[in-house]
């Protein structure tokens, strides 16, 4: 019974979004809405509005700072999610002693002297992509999957060593908290989430603050994954 429900549930909603769709003007078509009065109000205000150069970053961080905040939260969720299942399959026994495999000294030299290279590179991403293709998220992927490699070189104990438990919870959280500081910082200024001030020079600090705090809190939680994971591998 519960099967047929279901199914007819599925058809209905599904009836639905095609009765929308075909609604919806051919894609790339000029005629849309989106083409003649969206796009073109972010085309003509849209950097002088956001206070960001880049568009792309102006629409993610000013206009659609909603949709990017619900993103960072579903991120830090996901990483919630793992790290709550492998607490609690600690609670279930001790762990295994260690059986880290032996890295190949040539991946071990070349992780090791492209590092600092790595690093510089996901940083300029990070700091630079409100004016060119980049940006937190794609920097901080970046970042965290540098801090895997040196985490598979150097060995998981010692990366987390070097990044303290009370340290890494904060840092995987400072992207969700820097959004909501400035949407309610928004709020009290202007009277609406994730407004930006009328100073263009504060505007631009502001979204390279932003762009900043998602690229760390992507890199953690990356690393938070794979910390996880590796934990549960020798469990």
């Amino acid at each position: 019974m519960r099967n047929a429900l279901a199914l007819v549930v599925v058809i209905v909603l599904a009836g639905l979004m095609m009765a929308g769709v075909s609604q919806l003007p051919p894609p790339g078509s000029p005629d849309g809405a989106v083409h003649r009065h969206v796009a073109a109000h972010y085309i003509d205000g849209g950097k002088e509005a956001a206070g960001a150069p880049n568009l792309v970053t102006a629409v993610l961080l000013n206009y659609r700072a909603l949709d990017t905040y619900g993103e960072v939260v579903v991120i830090f969720a996901a990483l919630l999610a793992v790290l709550a299942v492998g607490l609690a399959g600690h609670s279930r026994g001790p762990q295994r002693g260690a059986d880290e495999l032996p890295v190949s000294p040539v991946v071990d030299l070349v992780i090791r002297l492209l590092a600092p290279f790595i690093a510089l590179f996901a940083l300029f991403m990070i700091l630079e992509g409100h004016v060119l293709p980049g940006g937190g998220f794609q920097g901080g992927v970046v970042l965290g999957a540098l801090m895997i490699l040196l985490g598979l070189v150097l060995g998981p104990r010692r990366l987390r060593r070097m990044l303290p438990t009370p340290a890494l919870f904060w840092t995987r959280s400072v992207a969700l908290l820097a959004f909501a500081l400035v949407a309610v910082a928004g709020l009290a200024l202007a009277g609406w989430l994730f407004a930006l001030p009328e100073q263009y020079w504060l505007r631009e600090l502001i979204i390279v603050g932003l762009e900043l705090a998602i690229g760390i809190g992507a890199a953690f939680a990356l690393v938070g994954f794979y910390l996880s994971l590796e934990a549960d591998r020798h469990r």
